[in-house]
């Protein structure tokens, strides 16, 4: 096996603060962060997960099977897997092939057979890899994530899983990057009786497997790795419905609950057809249309798993906003994240930000632009500042601790909605983001450009303002009068030298719109006008009077 040293360990965008207030980061979060010749010579195409379940050892063992598509320059594949699990065996096409793990890391390099001497670029390879052992157990599911062992009400078994963050090959093994999403997946799951299994997908079968029982269930979308995932636990209740989508067709809806809470039922349909309606407005169907929607209680507080969602919320819907936030903010994830997904986690606003955005929008469809803006400056108090918007490339960063990439990218998403100033152009750019790249993994700089092409704007300083760098842009503004006459002074002060563009002020029952640089300019302001107020509802930025 040869030996290949990742050349860079950590890629960011050259003189921002991109690395402000993070950790160092290792080599091995540069070999799961990162794509080396090593993974980027296959694309996989299908996982099937074949996985045995001891509650009581808190212990699995499994089988993983990926078929993948050959793309060349390698003699050895990577492949992941935490250092807490053993890699029993490791087949390609059924031939034992050697392999090491990189001492301290996930990293397992395996040497391909002779015979891979032969394949041709864009077929179909199976590596099969047989493991076992005793999982990370999550300390703070789902913030600090990992295999959930926990008791239900009555003392029994509660078992799932949430590993955003720290990747899924914290309990199994794969290629965990977010760029490589398979286009399908086939997940057994075996647990001892009385416990049921709810996953992604559709239920295929189940199947005794000596005192066991086997759920298969079948994922027919592309799916990122992370929202793959399981829920056990005694005499899961499974009920059934269906939504009639905006696309014309009826979506399943499958609602799985301990039978503490069966009478729940009413409350989960209730608050779930609320936010499909709303979110299917603005975003488009729902997309993993065929699979359905799926609401699942877990032992914590949620996660957006692919048509799995785990829910923990104990059926607590908010006071003063009349929904059920993780069934809002999680539901939003099937268009943001799980339909549309970051190919890296430096890029992980790209999911969040616009799913927390979304929130504010399904108070708009229900109560008003007005409302909304209530909700907005709600979350604007949420706004930190400590750490950039933006992530570093290449390295396994865990976004999810950084809250500016939900609310404070929530709040860019609305200023820049306030700067397009038509929202028929505004919203159709938001749904062709989800046309254009539907169940695809993209990039920020992908989005940006595509944006820009949308909203007739090069929108990369706007971006590079808020992404890049910790202050808001600045407003300096001040009233100056002169031969009778009043007039407004005002530029930007920004970090990003190339940023401007508009800005609106109050001036008594007025509302005036000026476009902005960073060199002062001048414009005349109506007869009598005295008070000139930034309008801080409708822009993320600093007012500061000169």
């Amino acid at each position: 096996m040869s030996v290949l040293l990742p050349l860079l360990a950590c890629a960011q965008w050259e003189g921002t603060q991109v690395l402000l207030h993070r950790r160092a980061y290792t080599l091995a979060d540069t070999l799961i962060g990162s794509l080396n010749p090593y993974r980027s010579c296959y694309d996989v195409s299908h996982y099937d997960l074949r996985i045995s379940l001891n509650p009581t050892r808190e212990s699995l063992r499994g089988e993983v099977i990926c078929t993948f598509r050959w793309g060349g320059g390698s003699d050895t594949i990577q492949i992941d897997l935490h250092e807490a699990l053993h890699l029993v065996e490791l087949r390609v096409d059924g031939v034992k092939v050697p392999f090491k793990r990189i001492r301290g890391t996930r990293a397992i390099w395996a040497a391909l057979p002779k015979s891979a001497q032969r394949w041709r670029r864009g077929e179909l390879h199976q590596w099969t890899a047989l493991y076992e052992g005793k999982p990370r157990k999550a300390p703070r599911p789902p913030w600090d994530g990992g295999l959930v062992w926990e008791k239900t009400p009555t003392g029994e078994p509660w078992v799932g899983v949430a590993c955003q963050g720290i990747g899924a090959s914290v309990w199994w093994p794969l290629k965990d990057h977010l760029s490589d999403e398979p286009d399908s997946a086939t997940l057994t799951f075996c647990v001892p009786s009385p416990l049921r299994v709810a996953s992604n997908g559709t239920l295929l079968k189940v199947s005794p497997n000596r005192s066991d029982s086997c759920f298969t269930y079948r994922v027919s979308y592309p799916i990122n790795t992370y929202n793959i995932t399981f829920y056990a636990a005694p005499r899961y209740v499974f009920e059934m419905d269906t939504f009639h989508s905006l696309s014309g067709k009826a979506i399943p809806l499958r609602f799985v609950l301990l039978p503490s809470s069966r009478d729940k039922l009413p409350y989960m349909r209730h608050h779930s057809v609320r936010v499909l309606r709303a979110l299917e407005h603005y975003f488009g169907p729902f997309p993993p249309q065929r699979d359905g929607f799926g609401l699942v209680e877990s032992p914590y507080y949620g996660m957006e798993h692919q048509s799995a969602i785990a829910y923990g919320n104990r059926f607590r819907p908010s006071e003063e906003w009349d929904f059920d936030y993780i069934i809002l903010h999680e539901t939003g994830h099937e268009w943001w994240g799980n339909h549309v997904t970051a190919a890296d986690n430096g890029d992980l606003w790209i999911q969040e930000g616009f799913c927390t955005y979304g929130e504010a929008l399904y108070i708009e469809y229900y109560y008003g632009y007005d409302r909304a803006l209530e909700y907005l400056k709600s979350q604007r108090m949420n706004i930190q500042n400590r750490q950039t918007i933006q992530g570093p490339y290449g390295v396994n960063a865990d976004q999810t601790y950084n809250t500016d990439i939900y609310y404070k990218m929530a709040w860019v998403l609305h200023t820049l909605r306030s700067r397009t100033a038509n929202d028929s152009l505004w919203f159709r750019c938001i749904r062709a983001i989800q046309d254009t790249f539907s169940f695809q993994t993209i990039s920020a700089e992908q989005l940006i450009a595509f944006m820009g092409r949308q909203l007739g704007e090069d929108l990369r300083p706007f971006f590079r303002a808020y992404l890049l760098h910790l202050r808001p842009p600045v407003l300096r503004y001040r009233v100056v009068r002169e031969d009778g006459k009043s007039y407004l002074e005002a530029y930007w002060l920004c970090d990003e030298k190339d940023f401007q563009g508009p800005m609106e002020f109050l001036v008594g029952d007025k509302r005036l719109r000026f476009s902005l640089s960073q060199t002062p300019k001048r414009f005349l302001l109506p007869d009598g006008a005295e008070a000139v107020v930034p309008d801080r509802n409708r822009y993320l930025i600093v007012a500061s009077p000169i």
